[in-house]
C-alpha cells in the first residue's frame, strides 16, 4: 500500500482509544490505533467495590474519591497530550464518537495557542465496524 501525505484525518475516539482515518482525494484509510492509558475501574487492596475501601480499622472505611479523580485526570490528560502530538501533522480535523471525550479533547485543542490555525469539526456517532469508520470519515469530507 503506498504511503499518502494525509492533511484531513477523522479520529474516532472514546476514553479508552482513538482511531485515525486519514482522508485524501476521495479515499479514506486507516493510519492508527491508539490506546488510552486511562483505566475506568481500579481496585486497591481490600477495596469490595468502588464505593469503600477497608482500613486496617473497621470501624474507617474511606473511598479516596479525591485521590482516585487526581489519578484519573491526570491518565486523561496523558491521553489528550498524546493525541494532540499526533494530530499537529494535521490541518483538518473530524472528532466523532460517543460520549464527551471528543468535546473535551475540542476544548483542550481550543486552548492550545499551536493548534489555533487547525479547523475542526465534532460529530455525534455510536460505535462503529472498520468499514463504518472509513465510509463515515469519506462521506463527511465529500460534503
Amino acid at each position: 500500500m503506498e504511503t499518502k501525505q494525509f492533511k484531513s484525518v477523522g479520529i474516532w475516539l472514546d476514553l479508552s482509544k482513538a482511531h485515525f482515518i486519514g482522508y485524501h482525494e476521495g479515499e479514506s484509510q486507516f493510519l492508527e490505533t491508539l490506546i488510552s492509558p486511562h483505566e475506568r475501574i481500579k481496585r486497591e487492596d481490600g477495596e469490595e467495590n468502588d464505593t469503600h475501601q477497608f482500613s486496617p480499622n473497621p470501624e474507617h472505611m474511606s473511598n479516596n474519591e479525591y485521590r482516585k479523580n487526581n489519578i484519573t485526570q491526570n491518565e486523561l490528560n496523558e491521553y489528550f497530550k498524546m493525541l494532540e502530538n499526533k494530530i499537529s501533522a494535521y490541518d483538518d480535523i473530524l472528532l466523532f464518537g460517543p460520549g464527551t471525550a471528543k468535546d473535551q479533547f475540542k476544548n483542550r485543542i481550543a486552548e492550545n495557542k499551536s493548534m489555533k490555525n487547525k479547523w475542526v469539526s465534532i460529530q455525534n456517532s455510536d460505535k462503529m465496524t472498520d468499514n463504518q469508520l472509513l465510509a463515515f470519515v469519506r462521506d463527511f469530507y465529500k460534503s
